[in-house]
């Protein structure tokens, strides 16, 4: 399959120009004020026609209902509890929402999510201005949330901000969108994933061929796409801030989910050797904008080529201190008409997991006050809940974390050791450790085995002094 040249699709950027929730909301209200003009029309009523001021319309002037000539029965007392209990059910969905806020397209959802739906009991909202007042409360801090395109992110900035600050997990869904002007049939092979027995048709949208020759040929909205999601993430725009922009000491913009935790991003359709490298603005915003404010990042369908490898790098700097990078092979797949979910083979899920500059926080002791100040401004990620379970080898070396067993099926987490020096597991290096540890004993070292340069203690996995770093590098 050819290289897919990376771009943002003309005819899709005017359709999510034409459908914006404004023009939306106005075209809803035209079309509102159209149709009571026609009933007024209907019924001889001069819609130009105005009470005066102290004087009753001539339309209910009089006019008596049937529901104020019954006399209603009293209802039955529902104490508060009970109400607000009854209304947090109500909206609280059995799982994730996806894309709130915006009309969602059939062909991004799952079977399971066309089937049942939200089964949110919406409409309580419009009882009364308590319901409507609690309900928003529980509807937004009880779910989860699946955005799917960079637009419906960017929506999100309408929730008040007391609701998006609650929020600690989100989950991107990224379908890479492939367009072409020619006659050609691309797919996806059955060595995408073991779950794909046979070659899958990739949805290419048809294009017409336009004069630029770099807008020619097989194309892809895939990077730039990333790159969307993740500028929708920065502050949105505050009108209640204008005043307060004269002062000095202005605190800075809020991003939009201020407090958000996990990230969880789902690359569909993202094929090796298929897509360009991504592009520069990727390192400008995981890296500085949006940069150590995450204590864990979740990333499945990444192509095993050099751009995947980079993008994960880079999006590496999302995480804090010490935070948790997953990488998992594709979990789902984008069909023509739905999305399909990949299993995950025989066994557990296998994926690679990593601690990100986990020995920044080592031996605070022995640095200066600029680096101390640097620390305190960045603070490493919280230590897992719970406790581990005794390991020989856990010492200030090494570092615990909990993982999940399984990435897209349930909340279970298990104990893993990970090394602070590679941020790799330490079963997978080990057998490295060891060795460096005899080598440094037969180069003159204690006879009990290598002191830690940290610590000045001996244990399994010392951290070498400087000048036997050069013979770890090399191992």
């Amino acid at each position: 399959m050819s290289i897919a040249w990376e771009c943002r699709d003309q005819a899709d950027q005017a359709e999510i120009y034409y459908d914006r929730p404004l023009r939306a909301k106005v075209r809803r209200l035209e079309d509102e004020v159209l149709t009571l003009k026609r009933l007024l029309r209907e019924n001889d009523i001069d819609w130009h026609t105005r009470p005066k001021a102290g004087q009753a319309s001539t339309a209910t002037h009089g006019h008596v209902t049937r529901a104020s000539k019954a006399k209603c029965k009293p209802l039955p007392h529902i104490p508060v509890e009970v109400q607000l209990r009854i209304l947090s059910f109500a909206m609280t969905s059995s799982h994730s929402i996806v894309d709130p806020l915006c009309k969602v397209k059939q062909e991004r959802l799952l079977v399971k999510e066309k089937a049942k739906g939200h089964q949110l009991a919406i409409h309580f909202l419009a009882t009364c201005k308590a319901y409507y007042i609690e309900g928003n409360k529980f509807l937004w801090s009880n779910n989860s949330f699946v955005f799917t395109t960079p637009e419906a992110l960017r929506n999100f900035s309408e929730v008040d901000l007391k609701f998006r600050q609650q929020i600690k997990e989100v989950n991107f869904r990224l379908i890479a969108r492939f367009y072409d002007d020619e006659e050609r049939t691309h797919k996806i092979n059955r060595h995408h994933h073991p779950d794909i027995k046979k070659s899958v048709s990739m949805n290419v949208q048809k294009r017409p061929k336009e004069s630029p020759l770099n807008r020619r040929g097989f194309r892809v909205y895939g990077w730039f796409q990333l790159v969307d999601f993740l500028t929708a993430m920065l502050p949105p725009f505050d009108p209640d801030r204008l005043s307060q922009e004269s002062l000095v000491h202005t605190k800075p913009a809020p991003k939009l989910l201020p407090s958000l935790e996990k990230l969880h991003i789902d690359f569909l359709n993202f094929k090796d050797d298929t897509l360009n490298m991504p592009p520069s603005q990727l390192h400008e915003l995981a890296s500085h904008q949006l940069g150590c404010t995450l204590n864990e990042v979740v990333l499945t369908g990444l192509p095993s080529d050099d751009g995947g490898l980079r993008t994960c790098n880079e999006l590496a700097g999302l995480l804090k201190d010490e935070g948790l990078l997953i990488d998992h092979a594709p979990s789902m797949v984008a069909l023509k008409h739905v999305v399909r979910v990949l299993g995950c083979g025989h066994g557990d899920c296998h994926y690679s997991a990593k601690v990100v500059r986990a020995t920044r926080h080592i031996g605070e002791q022995h640095r200066d006050e600029v680096y101390e100040h640097f620390n305190a401004e960045f603070p490493p990620a919280p230590p897992d809940e719970g406790e581990p379970p005794y390991s020989p080898f856990h010492s200030c070396r090494t570092i615990w974390k909990r993982v999940p067993v399984k990435i897209n099926d349930g909340d279970e987490r298990k104990w893993m050791l990970f090394d602070r020096m590679s941020g790799l597991p330490w079963e997978e290096v080990e057998d490295e450790v060891t060795m460096f540890d005899y080598l440094g004993d037969s180069d003159g070292g204690s006879d009990e085995g290598l002191v830690c340069d940290n610590c000045n203690k001996v244990h399994p996995g010392a951290i070498p002094p400087p000048d036997l770093m050069d013979l770890y590098d090399d191992l």
